[in-house]
């Protein structure tokens, strides 16, 4: 119905958006050369922000643009596991084997990591989504996986995803040892006013809408309403779309937005 009525390609701000497509925002222009930065000096990276700021979204992008030949990624998603099924979800990862005792799947997991690098040519890229989940016993297991020659190389790179309230987490007195080790950090905040428009421009335009949709008014509204969060801005734009074609709007307003914000 949107794209009948608009006269769209396809239904705009979608989340399986081609990565090449994606809005760049100064913000997020920043996390995308920080990432290019630990690229090459490996370690651990932890990034971090509000969900539906495109945390996981910017990390697909960085995944998709690293040389295969050059580069082994792996995504764990699952955070809410016990030390042994952490140990486990890794080895299966890198090696496709698992074990029972704990010294075993150590064993393979830094084996496999040393392999990759020394003999395959490609440095394995682990990227843990959700990592405010994992227990503080993860936290240390992972501080030891990460420790190659005696704590004087970094074979590896470690991606942790997660919300903000990890960075305050990790300056508990258990866990500063890892956040010590911690390479870099990055927190990405939401879209300011204009970014906000200007990424609305953006995700309409990709589907062959050139003149305005929405007026100033609702493009307020959809940032107070929306905090700047890329995913909630998603949201009212597509409820607000679907009030317009119901209507019989080419213009949509603040109205159209208050109505799409009830339905949230």
């Amino acid at each position: 119905m949107i794209e009948t009525f608009y006269n769209l390609k396809r239904l705009p701000f979608q989340k399986d958006i081609n990565t090449k497509d994606l809005f760049i925002s100064n913000v997020t222009r920043e996390l995308l050369q920080r990432l290019e930065y630990i690229k090459q000096k490996r370690g651990i990276m932890l990034i971090t922000g509000m969900s539906g700021t495109g945390k996981t979204l910017h990390i697909r992008a960085f995944v998709e643009k690293l040389n295969q030949n050059m580069f082994k990624p792996m995504y764990i998603p699952l955070s809410t596991v016990n030390v042994i099924d952490f140990y486990r979800q890794l080895s299966v990862h890198l090696s496709g084997q698992s074990f029972w005792k704990k010294s075993e799947l150590f064993e393979s997991i830094q084996n496999s990591i040393k392999h990759s690098v020394t003999n395959n040519k490609k440095i394995p890229v682990i990227i843990f989504d959700e990592a405010h989940l994992l227990k503080n016993e993860n936290f240390y297991e992972l501080q030891i996986i990460a420790n190659f020659n005696m704590d004087s190389a970094d074979p590896a790179l470690f991606i942790l995803i997660g919300q903000p309230h990890l960075r305050e987490r990790l300056l508990i007195p258990v866990l500063q040892p890892f956040n010590q080790r911690i390479s870099l950090k990055y927190h990405l905040p939401p879209l300011s006013r204009e970014d906000s428009e200007a990424y609305i421009q953006h995700h309409l335009s990709l589907v062959g809408l050139k003149d305005p949709l929405f007026n100033q008014n609702a493009i307020n509204a959809i940032y107070q309403n929306s905090g700047g969060i890329p995913r909630i801005i998603n949201s009212l734009c597509i409820k607000s779309m679907t009030i317009g074609a119901i209507e019989k709007k080419e213009l949509l307003t603040e109205e159209e937005v208050f109505r799409a914000t009830h339905e949230l």
